[in-house]
């Protein structure tokens, strides 16, 4: 057994958790079950999750979990009376199936859990499945804590999207049963993500100086008519080597200094009074260049 960390109290399972709630219940009902082909449980609901939850941790390590359940079916029998194990096994297989874990593998994990547990007793968690609860365990468990974290945060976009982030978690959990929600609320995380990445690159692209804006597309195209000057091309030299020595110079990404020198693009009217103003500077030096912009757009 792996070396799970065991929970002292049952609220340390159930306080934050639906689902743990709901197995709770089933638990306790299962203290108290008269029904034929059920014996009654006379462990504590505590040593079950914590023996159920070890093994979730447990199949975590395993790239074929479905390899592990004979092995931990036998090892519980050392310790645990038959139906003690089908009911703990029961509560790991509701666990995994709300779980966000990523192994392929864990569908042979389930098919061989479910044909070994007696049906008596899987019965009796079978209805949690289609039911829609919050499985948030790994969330935090309050708002403080979460603002604790968030206002560590000092750019206000960032930190929008810390919420939103988590946000779109909770909500998802909420609605586990509900795929198309789910769908929706992942797209609407994904359009905020954009939206700040738009906003951290046009940072990126540029710069303020003496209440001037410098963008890296106008200050790449102008040192490269200066380079063509000394009988450098990008179109017949190293790209890369040119991106470099324009990233040391502006301090601008030479990562997107090397698109830039593959995609040249028209300059906008978005630029058009950083490209009044260069070419102004390089008319007073006399100079034979200049760069445009399309002023329709």
């Amino acid at each position: 057994m792996n070396n799970h960390s065991s929970k002292t109290t049952i609220s340390d399972y159930i306080d934050n958790s639906e689902l743990n709630a709901r197995i709770y219940q089933i638990l306790l009902h299962l203290q108290d079950c008269n029904q034929p082909g059920i014996v009654k449980l006379k462990r504590h609901p505590l040593e079950i999750f914590n023996q159920a939850y070890a093994i979730c941790e447990e199949l975590q390590q395993e790239k074929y979990p479905e390899e592990a359940v004979i092995p931990i079916w036998k090892r519980l029998r050392n310790s645990f009376i038959l139906h003690e194990v089908n009911v703990i096994f029961s509560c790991v297989y509701v666990i995994q199936c709300f779980s966000e874990n990523k192994n392929p593998n864990m569908r042979y994990f389930l098919f061989r859990v479910k044909d070994k547990i007696d049906t008596h007793y899987f019965k009796k968690f079978e209805p949690l499945l289609s039911e829609e609860l919050t499985y948030i365990t790994a969330l935090p468990a309050n708002f403080e804590f979460l603002k604790t974290e968030a206002d560590t945060i000092s750019d206000l976009d960032k930190r929008e999207l810390f919420y939103a982030d988590y946000l779109t978690r909770y909500k998802q959990a909420k609605n586990k049963g509900n795929i198309l929600q789910q769908i929706f609320d992942e797209i609407d995380l994904i359009q905020r993500t954009k939206a700040l990445t738009t906003t951290e690159e046009q940072k990126a692209e540029t710069t303020e100086k003496s209440g001037t804006k410098r963008t890296l597309k106008v200050t790449t195209d102008v040192l490269m008519l200066l380079l063509e000057k000394s009988g450098i091309s990008a179109i017949s030299d190293d790209k890369t080597k040119m991106a470099r020595l324009i990233a040391y110079l502006t301090d601008f990404s030479e990562e997107k200094i090397r698109q830039r020198l593959s995609n040249t693009e028209e300059l906008t009217s978005y630029h058009r009074e950083e490209v009044e103003t260069i070419n102004k500077i390089l008319a007073e030096l006399n100079s034979n260049i200049s760069i445009k912009y399309n002023k329709q757009r």
